[in-house]
């Protein structure tokens, strides 16, 4: 058995440095900082790889390459993977904004759109525009965001004959901090982010919807959209 232990962190906006002229001109060494290094943010990448690859996909267009853990794991593991991302600095295969998309991939379509961790740092007025161009680019979405609430306790990883399970064991209390400096929002932050209000949102745009949080890091929450093809 593994535990992890997990404290809500705090945050504030002290600096209105958020949007997408900071995402344009981070430098890589941030994706590479220690924040990146702690084991909440690496069980939650390996979450994304463990899920993408129960997924089975075919080919998969990442929006937002970040530090580039996860596509390249994956590419290694023989996934045809084509990322994308809006700062040179970071390398990605096609450098645009999430709108430029159809353009520079010729309209082509992808068995998996992987979108982690990326809306948020965008306006919520923008969310369902964004939902609608990564909807353009395949009938199957792997979206992940952040939950505003400070979870209390450990997830604990069992292994034993026949039975192999993560167990959350938390508690969630509505937060009463002010957002992270770089998010302009995150699920729950207020009443139109709420869970359900991106379902339905989703819902309109996809058949079948599906939510799940990170066990190891509940500050996560996946959501697995698909429409199915008659």
């Amino acid at each position: 058995m593994n535990a992890v232990f997990l404290e809500g962190s705090k945050m504030d906006i002290s600096e209105p440095n958020r949007g997408r002229e900071r995402e344009k001109t981070l430098e890589k060494s941030i994706y590479y900082s220690d924040g990146y290094f702690s084991l909440p943010q690496l069980y939650s990448q390996s979450q994304q790889i463990h899920d993408i690859h129960n997924l089975r996909p075919l080919n998969i267009i990442e929006v937002g390459l970040g530090n580039g853990f996860t596509s390249s794991f994956l590419k290694r593991a023989g996934y045809e993977v084509t990322t994308v991302d809006i700062n040179k600095s970071l390398e990605p295969d096609i450098c645009c904004s999430i709108e430029e998309i159809p353009s520079k991939i010729n309209d082509k379509t992808f068995d998996l759109v992987v979108c982690c961790e990326v809306l948020e740092h965008m306006e919520f007025e923008e969310f369902e525009r964004n939902i609608k161009i990564l909807k353009l680019l395949g009938n199957r979405l792997y979206l992940t965001l952040p939950v505003y609430v400070s979870s209390y306790g450990f997830g604990i990883s069992v292994k034993l004959p026949r039975i192999r399970k993560n167990i959350p064991l938390y508690i969630d209390i509505p937060r009463n901090k002010l957002l992270d400096k770089e998010h302009f929002w995150e699920v729950g932050s207020n009443k139109n982010t709420s869970k359900n209000n991106l379902i339905n949102i989703l819902s309109s745009h996809y058949t079948n919807i599906k939510t799940s949080r990170y066990v190891l890091n509940p500050y996560h929450m996946a959501f697995f959209c698909n429409t199915e093809i008659s």
